[in-house]
């Protein structure tokens, strides 16, 4: 029994040390180290909605008044007016919809967005003047006698803009992944109000008002361009600017009494309606 055992542990012994051995002439196990997680590239493809809101001003456009008084009335009764104008800047405010589509670093778009505002122009002017009027006629009649009457005349046209809105398309370059740089341009549209009020008050207690109303949707166009940064993958913010034309609009005031000859008497005024719109945006990226 004792041979037996010393003979299994020198077996035990030799297969452990074979094993061993074999082991030692296996190659190294290597170890490959799992590659960093990469966010993937932004892309402004998709859906888009947001708010905006900024300043408006007019920005030019002619401004005519004119009469038909000249075919009613001798020249030589007329006193000129003379008149000013002014523009009243106001904030404007909206909310937007769009969809990008992005080809390497162009992106092609259309947006669509609609805006309250406060934005007023306005001419004006007045003037005095005396002249004779005849006691038993008209002006320099009367036999002969005859008192000095003293006016005044005020003129007064306003335009304004309460809301307007734009169809536009946009194209853009990417020269970094987040950033764009975009033109745009296309249809807009606005409510345009006008207003005419001229007045005629005379030192012997006559007085005559002309009014004018008016209020249209005009239909013209726009253009700009901004700038606009993604600063997560679903939230942008832009800077933007855009002119806005809605061509013409403008009224006829009419005398607001019974006498005739006034009746007779038309004044016009019309504008150009152009304007500027300075602006910021929030967007959200479905």
């Amino acid at each position: 029994m004792r041979r037996f055992a010393i003979v299994g542990t020198c077996l035990l012994l030799t297969t452990e040390f074979a094993n061993a051995a074999s082991a030692a002439d296996l190659p190294e196990r290597s170890w490959t180290k799992a590659p960093p997680l990469v966010a993937p590239a932004f892309n402004w493809s998709g859906f888009y909605a947001g708010v905006n809101v900024g300043g408006g001003w007019y920005d030019g456009g002619n401004i005519t008044t004119s009469s038909n008084i000249t075919s009613l009335v001798a020249p030589d009764n007329i006193v000129r007016t003379p008149v000013s104008d002014s523009s009243q800047s106001g904030v404007t405010a909206g909310g937007l919809l769009g969809y990008n589509y992005q080809l390497d670093r162009i992106v092609l778009g259309v947006e669509a967005d609609f805006n309250s505002a406060d934005l007023k122009s306005s001419r004006g002017g007045s003037t005095a003047a005396a002249f004779d009027v005849g006691r038993f006629g008209g002006r320099g009649g009367g036999g002969g006698r005859f008192t000095t009457v003293t006016g005044n005349y005020n003129f007064q046209t306003t335009s304004k803009i309460d809301w307007f809105g734009t169809v536009r398309g946009r194209i853009g370059f990417v020269p970094a992944e987040r950033l764009l740089i975009y033109g745009t341009g296309g249809l807009a549209y606005g409510e345009v109000k006008t207003h005419i009020a001229n007045s005629e008050v005379f030192s012997n207690d006559v007085s005559r008002l002309w009014l004018g109303d008016n209020s249209e949707v005009r239909v013209g166009w726009t253009a700009g361009g901004g700038l606009e940064y993604a600063f997560t993958n679903n939230w942008t913010l832009r800077g933007e600017y855009l002119y806005v034309d809605l061509g013409s609009s403008g009224t006829t005031a009419t005398f607001q009494g019974t006498d005739p000859l006034q009746s007779q008497i038309r004044y016009n005024a019309s504008r150009e309606n152009r304007f500027s719109v300075a602006r910021a945006a929030l967007s959200y990226k479905f």
